[in-house]
């Protein structure tokens, strides 16, 4: 007969209480989404995890027990507008196929009305202006969900103002990292693009010195602090860790006059 120290009981407690999943195949437009695919809780919304995908499929595991009943979106940044799933729930034998549209559905309701701020990140210990992909969700008065505007804060200072439709519901501002573009065999990079690699591993490269990448792809480094930035063929390329995207909120939105 097998026996089990505590150590080991406590192992299997743990993965019965993180067992809980949700696959699906993402379309937009009828073909496979490539990119990164956010996973948000309904009801309170929240961010829960992210994945990049190159064909569509994406599998968000080891969900613990308290969201075994709950709903979920998915959420895509396609040509830098942002669009939402059908509500899904966790399910171990399942694979939902979510096709979104980014011409049919309804569009949002609601009184015109603006929300302001500003992003900014933190690099070297120091704070600047970041330029972010912004979506605003509301949670209406009569409980439900719904984007109510999209935008992208200025690269400069910072700023941004969300022209939304409200119906006067609480809303959340979430901030989406930009991913720039998949890494390209001899393509031609501009400075400040963007460049991750064709294997995520948590960070993306920003384009020091412009130029043309190399024809096969590099070894990618991570910034320990003081080795970030390295010349890959005749481009410089400076390595940024790749951040979840941020939630703030409730907010109100300020109705337009």
């Amino acid at each position: 007969m097998e026996t089990f120290s505590p150590s080991r009981l406590n192992v299997i407690r743990g993965f019965d209480l993180y067992h809980h999943q949700i696959k699906a195949s993402v379309t937009v437009n009828s073909l496979s989404f490539s990119g990164v695919v956010n996973l948000l809780s309904s009801g309170v919304i929240k961010y829960i995890s992210s994945q990049h995908s190159s064909n569509g499929s994406v599998s968000f595991s080891l969900l613990p027990e308290i969201f075994s009943d709950q709903q979920f979106t998915l959420i895509v940044n396609f040509e830098g507008r942002i669009f939402a799933s059908e509500l899904v729930t966790p399910d171990n034998i399942v694979n939902y196929d979510l096709a979104i549209s980014t011409t049919g559905g309804s569009a949002p309701t609601g009184n015109p009305g603006t929300i302001t701020g500003k992003v900014e990140r933190i690099i070297d210990g120091k704070a600047e202006a970041a330029a972010r992909t912004l979506v605003a969700v509301e949670n209406k008065p009569d409980g439900s969900w719904g984007v109510t505007g999209n935008t992208t804060s200025d690269d400069t200072t910072g700023d941004y103002t969300l022209d939304v439709l409200t119906d006067g519901g609480d809303t959340f501002v979430i901030a989406m990292d930009d991913y720039g573009r998949v890494f390209t065999a001899n393509a031609t990079v501009e400075l400040n693009e963007i460049i991750h690699p064709t294997t995520p591993n948590g960070y993306v490269y920003r384009v020091k010195q412009a130029g043309t990448l190399p024809a096969t792809e590099p070894e990618w480094w991570i910034d320990t602090g003081t080795n970030h930035t390295k010349t890959v063929n005749d481009v410089t390329l400076r390595a940024i860790a790749f951040y979840r995207p941020l939630c703030h909120g409730y907010i109100k939105a300020e109705l337009n006059e």
